[in-house]
């Protein structure tokens, strides 16, 4: 495959990816309209997340070990010999993801009582576990068919799973909420999983053909691969440990702050689809390339082009949901089941998740960067110390802060992550000038203090606190319409490269147009 279509092929990824966080983001207005912060709410969550951890930990582990290891077998053994270790690898891993969902579903008890709720979320929790049990199957399934398209360099159909995802929550939530109530939703993860497979399973079949390998369980590598792979479930593993350990601290809040702390994340994550995806596109690749071939000087200036560039739409991202957080969660949550406390309970941490997205770009950027020049060791370590970290920050803000604290502790810890991140960086490449690097950041967070004037001062001539539904839209959208404009004349002073970076990233991600070689 060129590098032309290689290039299509990674904004096809970037468009689906936008497209299925949208659909997140309308899944949590659909699940917060109709059951609000309830009892049942946090149950689903709890239950959603059990089964989002493993089904990530095995995407994780199906793409990172199978491909290179196909690749790697392709040129030892040949073709045939490396579809028989990939159809090996599947072939255990689906003995284990079936062994998996059919004990989690006789025994949902189990995974239930690690968020040690009250009796009655308790009971709610083993019903919806049991009920998405199968998604664990499918969703190992779909990781599976994932790998092995990309392998062909088939990577449009399985971008999409996470809309196919999206839209089966949905679906099943409007279809059934009135007479299934919160199973309605668990139905809707199992449909969702199921979408996944039925998505890929043509394109997947097709490829099968083509090849004319047959399934087995053996192979002579098998065992060594497994072995590789140890490290990289760890890996995985600790990296979806926060997730968890927010559910499980928040569990033992009142009835309703799980599902407000989800509710927040989902919103916070939300510019992260919107900005982050199309814009590494087009430039993670340049830099990885240049650090693969050792071109370590060309490598340090993308490193600093392209943290400016984050850092440029990050900035104003944040400081707007964070100043806007009430009306931004007022206008897309408040409304059904979503009342008042709903709003307020989620605004609280919201504020905290997006004061954490210029550490979140950043650290996505250079955790990539780190991968690209063979550091996953240090990725691990970082990764540990930043969950060790976050957890004893819930603990210390927990009891003064509830749900706030919990979503306070997570952007401590992404910025103490982006330090080590930016210390291993320094260290492998010691042309990479750190002091100026933060310069660049510091001027750009200044630049968005025209933000903070403007929100603040238009909030005394538009006040939009007691407004709610499409009343907001109009007010809101002006004040952050003056507030982008006031930011841009600042930066064009004080920060023209990375606006001329951020505008020829934009064209390169428009102008190329979708092919086949996507899949």
């Amino acid at each position: 495959m060129s590098v032309s279509m290689l290039m299509r092929a990674a904004v096809v990824v970037a468009l689906f990816g936008v497209v299925s966080r949208f659909l997140g983001l309308g899944r949590e207005m659909v699940l917060a309209a109709v059951y609000g912060n309830s009892g049942s709410a946090d149950a689903f969550v709890n239950a959603l997340n059990i089964v989002n951890v493993i089904s990530a930990i095995l995407l994780y582990v199906m793409v990172t070990v199978v491909i290179p290891a196909f690749t790697a077998e392709q040129e030892r053994g040949g073709e045939a010999s490396a579809w028989s270790l990939a159809w090996a690898i599947t072939g255990w891993m689906s003995l284990f993801v079936i062994a998996m969902a059919t004990v989690i579903a006789v025994f949902p008890e189990a995974p239930a009582a690690l968020f040690r709720l009250d009796p009655e979320r308790a009971a709610i929790t083993r019903d919806l576990i049991r009920i998405m049990a199968p998604a664990l199957l499918f969703q190992g399934i779909s990781a599976m068919f994932t790998a092995l398209l990309q392998i062909h360099g088939k990577f449009g159909v399985p971008a999409a799973v996470g809309t196919a995802f999206n839209l089966g929550i949905i679906a099943g939530v409007v279809a059934g909420q009135q007479h299934l109530g919160i199973e309605a939703a668990a139905w809707g993860v199992s449909a969702g999983a199921l979408f996944q497979v039925l998505l890929q399973l043509p394109q997947f079949l097709r490829v099968a053909r083509a090849e004319g390998t047959r399934p087995r369980m053996t192979h002579p590598r098998l065992g060594a691969i497994a072995l590789s792979a140890a490290p990289i479930v760890g890996a995985s593993a600790m990296q979806q440990l926060n997730s968890f350990t927010d559910r499980f601290f928040a569990s033992s809040l009142e009835p309703g702050r799980v599902a407000a702390l989800s509710y927040a994340n989902s919103l916070g994550a939300a510019p992260r689809a919107a900005l982050l995806i199309p814009l590494m596109t087009p430039l993670f690749p340049f830099v990885a390339r240049v650090v693969a071939q050792g071109r370590d000087r060309e490598a340090v200036r993308g490193i600093s082009r392209v943290a400016g560039l984050l850092a440029l739409v990050a900035v104003p991202a944040s400081l707007l949901l964070a100043v806007y957080a009430r009306e931004t969660t007022q206008l897309l949550l408040g409304r059904g089941k979503c009342d008042a406390g709903c709003v307020t309970e989620t605004t609280g941490p919201m504020v905290f998740y997006a004061l954490a997205l210029l550490g979140n770009f950043l650290s996505v950027f250079f955790n990539r960067t780190m991968a690209a020049a063979q550091l996953q060791s240090a990725i691990l370590v970082a990764t540990s110390t930043t969950v060790v970290i976050t957890i004893v920050f819930d603990i210390i803000l927990l009891g003064p802060m509830e749900q706030s604290g919990l979503a306070a502790a997570s952007a401590v810890g992404v910025y103490c992550q982006l330090l080590m991140y930016v210390f291993v960086l320094r260290r492998r490449f010691p042309d990479l000038d750190v002091r100026r690097l933060g310069h660049r950041q510091a001027v750009l967070l200044g630049a968005g203090g025209a933000i903070i004037a403007v929100a603040f001062a238009m909030d005394r001539v538009l006040p939009t606190d007691d407004l709610k539904g499409w009343s907001l839209v109009g007010p809101l959208g002006a004040k952050v319409a003056l507030a982008l404009l006031a930011y841009l004349a600042v930066v064009r002073i004080v920060a023209r490269p990375e606006l001329t970076e951020a505008t020829g990233a934009i064209r390169s991600v428009v102008r190329r147009k979708p092919t086949s070689a996507a899949g």
